[in-house]
């Protein structure tokens, strides 16, 4: 008999930065000698962190074009044990897409077909300070995202705040009592740019036997656009209305138009992320947005085939007309 893999989930709503933190974690796990290994879930059909995962030295397997959780639910399995077949970790990391519900991946997880092949060693999830909800009563008018948001702090073995620095120390209080009303057990860590002991994070305890609390069924649906293709999925997802748009650039950008198109974004568009080329410099970028915050990085470390952008929302035929424009 072989010990099963300690399996982390890594989830948390879109533009928290799972990926900035697990780069650490990567490294710190592969300076210690043991193999690691990667399950990176996106709605979109290309992963924008997989690519900037490059150089890392870990082997990454995408599931693309749907949540892990519901969409994609079925091919976790044969996902998971063909990676495991062909890597060989020690460890594994499962980073959901933003609007996944980790109670179904718990279910999964702990399937007898899957229970000799890894164990889940714990749920991390990420908080943004600036985003989540503060009212969180019953009687609160909150969107399917948002429910979301609240399941995935429920469902916690450890809770990591992030864009805390960027709030007042007051709302980082309050929102601190908020979780603490969802979730009393699960420790929580502040962690700024992905700075955090990974020791630390790892010698917290799976909370055992730990309640399933469940929600509602969300009766919402999901499409995709871009470059004329249209697809729609009439299930439940627990990803709400929000839909994904994919835009492959068909040359070099001017930076300083397409900043202006991401800083001026409506807040239907809760997530924006890509590379593009610039046209004056012909140097390579990475882009992050969410909720009103431009984040830009140097990317010609990478090896690239194609430049693109994914944006995440509703609406998203309006962004898609104004990304013509950028390019015309």
């Amino acid at each position: 008999m072989t010990t099963p893999i300690p399996i982390y989930i890594l989830t948390g709503y879109l533009g928290t930065g799972k990926t900035t933190l697990l780069k650490p974690l990567l490294q710190h796990i592969v300076a210690q000698g043991r193999k690691v290994a990667v399950l990176m879930n996106e709605l979109g059909s290309v992963s924008v962190d997989t690519l900037s995962l490059q150089g890392s030295g870990v082997p990454v397997v995408d599931m693309l074009d749907g949540c892990v959780c519901c969409t994609l639910q079925g091919s976790l399995e044969d996902t998971l044990k063909a990676m495991i077949a062909e890597n060989q970790p020690d460890v594994v990391f499962l980073e959901t897409t933003g609007v996944a519900a980790p109670i179904d991946l718990i279910a999964t997880l702990s399937k007898p077909e899957l229970e000799s092949l890894v164990q889940l060693a714990g749920v991390f999830t990420l908080v943004s300070a600036r985003r989540f909800p503060m009212d969180v009563t019953p009687s609160a008018n909150l969107d399917a995202n948002e429910q979301t948001m609240i399941e995935q702090v429920q469902h916690a073995d450890v809770l990591l705040l992030t864009k805390s620095d960027l709030v007042s120390a007051e709302k980082h209080e309050a929102l601190e009592a908020v979780l603490r009303q969802l979730n009393a057990d699960a420790p929580i860590f502040r962690v700024v740019q992905g700075n955090i002991d990974p020791d630390q994070l790892f010698a917290a305890k799976k909370r055992e036997g730990k309640a399933m609390i469940t929600s509602k069924p969300k009766k919402l649906s999901r499409g995709r656009f871009g470059r004329g293709l249209v697809s729609t999925r009439p299930k439940t997802t627990s990803f709400g209305d929000l839909t994904t748009l994919y835009h492959e650039f068909s040359g070099m950008i001017d930076s300083n138009r397409l900043h202006q198109l991401l800083e001026t974004l409506p807040p239907t568009v809760v997530r924006a992320k890509g590379f593009y080329i610039d046209a004056t410099t012909h140097s390579t970028h990475e882009f992050q947005y969410e909720s009103g915050a431009l984040q830009v990085v140097a990317a010609d470390q990478l090896l690239l085939e194609k430049m693109f952008a994914i944006f995440i929302g509703t609406n998203l035929d309006q962004v898609e007309q104004r990304l013509r424009e950028l390019e015309a």
